[in-house]
C-alpha cells in the first residue's frame, strides 16, 4: 500500500511538472467565480506557460499577443478581502507573490483599458523565509488560494488587480525566472481618500533584484522583493496568511525603491521517507523532464525528496 501511495504521489508530481498553472478564478464576497469570469483570459490559458521576458507587454496582464476575453467587472468594497485561485494545479514552484492594483483613467471602462503607463501600485506580498544563509523557504509554494485585502484607503473607481507568482527555481540565469500572472477587473466602492503609490509601469519596473538569483547555492542570506514599497506602508497587507501552510508575519524596511524583508515564522517539521522512496522520487522526476532545479557544480549536498502523503511530494536541497 505504501509503495502504491508513493507511485501515486510520483505520478501526481510528474503531471504538475508538465502542467504549470494560471489564475482563472477570482474570489469576491467569499464566493469563487467561474473560470475567467472576472479575470482576463490570458494568452496561455491552454498551455499554462509562464512569462519569462520582463521587457514584453505580456509581463503586465499576459494579454498582448492576442485579444483576451475581457470578462465582467466585480464590485468590491474597499477594505474587503478578495483572492485568486490557481489552476489546474497549486503553485508548486518555489517563488514569491506580489499583488498590484491600477486605477483606470476617469471615463474609461476598465474592460477596455490595457493598464499601460506608471499606474501600478503594490498592495500585498508573500516573501520568502530566510535564516541568514542556512535555509530559504517559500510560503507560497504549494498554495492554491491567495487571499488579500483591498486597502480601505483605496479611492472608489475601476481597477485592474494583478497577481504574480515569480517562480525562482531556475532563476540563476537571465530569463530564468518564471512569471505566472493574471489580472482581474473590479469596481471599488465605499473607497477612502488615500493616494496610492509609488506608481510603476509594466514593462519597465523589473530588472534584476529578486529575479536573477540562485536560491540553491550558495543559499541567500537576504532577499529583495521585486517591486516598489507596499502601499499603504502600514496595514494588513504586511501579514500573510497562507492557506494550507504556516502563518508568516513580515516586517519590511524600504531600501531605495525596493523592500528587503525579514521574516518571523513558525517551524514546520516533516518526516523524510526511506532512502528507496527518495531515490524513486528523484528517478521519476528526472525521467519526467523536470524543468529544474538540477544540482550546480560545487553543491555541498544532494537534493532530499520528501513524500508528504499520497498526493504531494517535494524535492529540496539538503
Amino acid at each position: 500500500m505504501k509503495a502504491f501511495s508513493a507511485l501515486v504521489a510520483l505520478a501526481t508530481f510528474a503531471a504538475k511538472v508538465s502542467a504549470h498553472y494560471v489564475f482563472p478564478q477570482f474570489i469576491v464576497g467569499g464566493v469563487d467565480s467561474s473560470d475567467w469570469e472576472y479575470n482576463r483570459q490570458t494568452n496561455n490559458y491552454l498551455s499554462n506557460n509562464p512569462v519569462t521576458d520582463v521587457t514584453t507587454e505580456d509581463i503586465r496582464c499576459y494579454t498582448s499577443t492576442q485579444s483576451g476575453t475581457a470578462g465582467a467587472t466585480a464590485s468590491v468594497a474597499a477594505g474587503s478581502t478578495v483572492g485568486f485561485i490557481s489552476g489546474p494545479t497549486d503553485m508548486y514552484h518555489p517563488g514569491v507573490v506580489n499583488v498590484y492594483m491600477a486605477q483606470a483613467p476617469s471615463g474609461t471602462d476598465v474592460a477596455d483599458w490595457d493598464g499601460s503607463g506608471d499606474v501600478w501600485f503594490r498592495i500585498f506580498q508573500i516573501p520568502p523565509v530566510l535564516d541568514g544563509g542556512s535555509t530559504i523557504t517559500f510560503p507560497s509554494e504549494g498554495m492554491t488560494i491567495v487571499n488579500f485585502e483591498i486597502p480601505s484607503e483605496t479611492p472608489s473607481g475601476q481597477y485592474l488587480i494583478r497577481i504574480e507568482q515569480i517562480a525562482l527555481h531556475v532563476a540563476s540565469t537571465y530569463g530564468g525566472a518564471q512569471f505566472y500572472i493574471a489580472c482581474a477587473q473590479v469596481e471599488v466602492t465605499n473607497g477612502g481618500s488615500g493616494t496610492p503609490g509609488p506608481l510603476v509601469a509594466f514593462p519597465g519596473e523589473y530588472t534584476e533584484p529578486g529575479i536573477l538569483i540562485n536560491i540553491y547555492y550558495p543559499i541567500p542570506t537576504n532577499y529583495t522583493q521585486p517591486g516598489p514599497p507596499l502601499w499603504p506602508s502600514t496595514g494588513g497587507s504586511s501579514t500573510v496568511e497562507s492557506t494550507g501552510t504556516t502563518t508568516v508575519k513580515s516586517t519590511s524596511t524600504a531600501t531605495s525603491s525596493k523592500e528587503t524583508t525579514t521574516i518571523v515564522t513558525t517551524s514546520v517539521t516533516s518526516t523524510a521517507p526511506s532512502s528507496s522512496a527518495t531515490a524513486a522520487v528523484e528517478n521519476t522526476l528526472n525521467a519526467a523532464g523536470r524543468d529544474g532545479p538540477e544540482p550546480q557544480s560545487g553543491d555541498a549536498s544532494p537534493f532530499v525528496c520528501t513524500v508528504s502523503n499520497e498526493y504531494y511530494s517535494q524535492c529540496l536541497p539538503a
